[in-house]
């Protein structure tokens, strides 16, 4: 499942998710390495006013993607969209993966990683240690300095069977916004692993984000293959 179904609000303009990044709307980055990395079917998250376009742009820039490729309409949060492809996937059975539509360069390898984890039984988030020290703050105040080596900063691919990742959506109290999937997981008390992520595997949010993004894409760094 690939989750793209913000408005980008951030960025102005077009939802970030359809924004060209070397030619290609971002999104199609996204679920390319879904398509490489996974054998199944993939549900696109999208918002409502969107499918079609949505659809067509999928259709155009993934070779190969026809009848392994289809949009559900997303809802206001990541967890309305998130609980909205796992409606679309009624019925499957085994593990499900979740990625940021707004996380271009996932490579395939570490799909499959978080993949092959969540078939295992596994809820498992990709991520890197943190490099700032990390501070806990009250408004303006410091109120505590975290010890670095017990952080990390988590990335998708997300793995769940799906199972638990359904029980944990329905055990979430609607009047509250989950930060991603693996919170909702340990609020439930299912035991949520990590797994080294990707430097390259950046969430694009800001304008310095996408400067990046570009930045990556003109040196070759990451190159667009349309067909898994």
């Amino acid at each position: 499942m690939v989750v793209a179904a913000g408005r980008g609000e951030r960025l102005g303009g077009a939802p970030k998710q359809f924004r060209p990044l070397g030619g290609i709307p971002v999104v199609c980055w996204a679920v390319r390495a879904l398509l490489e990395g996974l054998s199944g079917e993939i549900v696109v998250v999208l918002p409502d006013s969107a499918l079609e376009e949505g659809a067509g742009l999928l259709a155009a820039h993934l070779e190969g993607s026809a009848g392994r490729v289809r949009v559900a309409a997303g809802g206001a949060r990541r967890q309305d969209s998130v609980r909205a492809g796992l409606v679309a996937l009624e019925g499957a059975e085994g593990a499900v993966v979740v990625h940021d539509g707004a996380r271009p360069f996932a490579s395939a390898g570490l799909v499959e990683r978080v993949a092959s984890h969540a078939a295992a039984g596994k809820a498992v988030v990709p991520a890197l240690p943190t490099a700032d020290t990390i501070k806990r703050v009250d408004g303006e105040r410091v109120v505590e300095t975290i010890e670095r080596r017990a952080t990390v900063a988590v990335q998708t691919p997300q793995g769940f069977p799906i199972a638990i990742l359904d029980a944990a959506h329905a055990a979430w109290p609607d009047d509250e916004e989950a930060s991603d999937d693996a919170a909702m997981c340990e609020r439930m008390g299912a035991p949520v692993e990590w797994l080294p992520g990707e430097a390259l595997n950046r969430k694009l949010t800001a304008a310095e984000d996408w400067w990046w993004a570009e930045r990556v894409v003109e040196a070759g760094r990451v190159r667009w293959r349309g067909r898994p």
